[in-house]
């Protein structure tokens, strides 16, 4: 198939169950993508900056501007599909174009379930093979597992929020945990700690006129000092407990045995994550029920889901095992993401796909 007839097989299977065709704006502030994914990803990014000194990048995929319409209000909550250009810089010595094609859809506000996951990852699957796609496998995770895990150990308020923010990096919660050795209390901390609150503010406002320096922005005397205190009370985990996160990071299984791994790791560590796991196991029921083309040969990672921070649950991925770090097809749930990119004024729930037009048909298969 030529790449438009690839690109319009897989958007017809989408198009059936996605509600209406959206085109999202092809520029977008930088700092949209920045605060959702990181300073990791502006070496992808096709960014400028104009007269007044605000930058801008060409959008480096289709969710991000579409989310950004549903939360402003532009557009509704509801179903959606999309194709059209993306661009991204390639990885250092890749020869992959910046600009490509995504195919893809956005379903918001349906309020989330397992039926819901299990239908948006038969889609996203059928339209991959309608596009040609073949000898591909799934690679699939549930952020929403990792998170349950994260709450139910005892970490520290800040340890949860520093784990949180670390999966969307390659070894993030790893590089981490094993740190938390050299993890120390500044004496400062410490000190403005030990005072009452009125007195802590007293004694920045001292420190900060003893030096000679201006604040930054709106930070004054009583932020620094309510900081230091937070950072007095961030008490490094045990070892124990971080091993026991590092067990589940680590738990590797093919789809017919990764529940009964994941409940058995819960099991031996004490926890008590059962509602989550109650829906880990409905989505593996409704999947296996819809016989999804490449499901069978499917295997969870409790790691996956990393490439964007706004991930919060289910989530997965079409892969050769030739080009793992190559996605055909990579998708999930973010419900979280219209209320942060609205400032908390609306809420959706919400799952998407995207598909890659140009990785889908494997040149040269026999």
């Amino acid at each position: 198939m030529t790449p438009r007839e690839q690109t319009a097989a897989a958007l017809g299977v989408i198009a059936r169950v996605s509600g209406q065709r959206v085109d999202p704006p092809t520029l977008m502030p930088a700092e949209i993508i920045l605060e959702l994914s990181g300073e990791a990803v502006r070496s992808r990014l096709c960014t400028f900056t104009d007269a007044t000194g605000q930058e801008f990048c060409l959008r480096p995929d289709l969710t991000t501007p579409i989310a950004r319409q549903v939360a402003s209000g532009d557009i509704p909550a509801t179903r959606y599909h999309c194709a059209g250009p993306v661009y991204r810089l390639p990885p250092f010595g890749s020869n992959e174009a910046v600009e490509h094609v995504q195919v893809g859809f956005e379903w918001f506000g349906m309020a989330g379930s397992p039926d819901e996951d299990a239908e948006a990852l038969a889609v996203a699957l059928e339209a991959a093979k309608a596009g040609g796609a073949t000898k591909a496998i799934v690679r699939f995770g549930d952020v929403a597992i990792y998170h349950a895990v994260i709450d139910a150990l005892p970490f520290s308020p800040q340890w949860r929020g520093r784990l949180r923010r670390a999966f969307s990096r390659r070894k993030g919660p790893r590089e981490l945990l094993a740190n938390i050795s050299n993890e120390t209390t500044s004496p400062l901390a410490a000190r403005i700690a030990a005072m009452p609150l009125a007195e802590g503010v007293k004694a920045v406002e001292g420190m900060i006129a003893d030096l000679g320096v201006q604040t930054v922005g709106a930070r004054g005397a009583d932020d620094i000092a309510e900081r230091l205190r937070d950072r007095a009370g961030d008490i490094t985990p045990d070892t124990r407990i971080a091993a026991a996160l590092m067990k589940y990071m680590d738990i590797n299984a093919p789809v017919g045995s990764c529940a009964a791994a994941v409940e058995a790791f819960a099991r031996d560590a004490k926890l008590d994550i059962a509602p989550t796991l109650e829906a880990f196991r409905k989505r593996l029921d409704r999947i296996a029920a819809l016989k999804s083309p490449f499901w069978a040969d499917a295997t969870f990672s409790a790691e996956a889901g990393r490439r964007f921070e706004y991930y919060d649950g289910f989530v997965f991925e079409l892969v050769r095992e030739s080009a793992l770090d190559r996605p055909l097809v990579s998708g999930g749930r973010y419900d979280g993401l219209i209320k942060r990119l609205s400032g908390g004024k609306r809420t959706a729930s919400a799952i998407g796909a995207a598909l890659r037009v140009d990785r889908l048909e494997q040149r040269g298969a026999a």
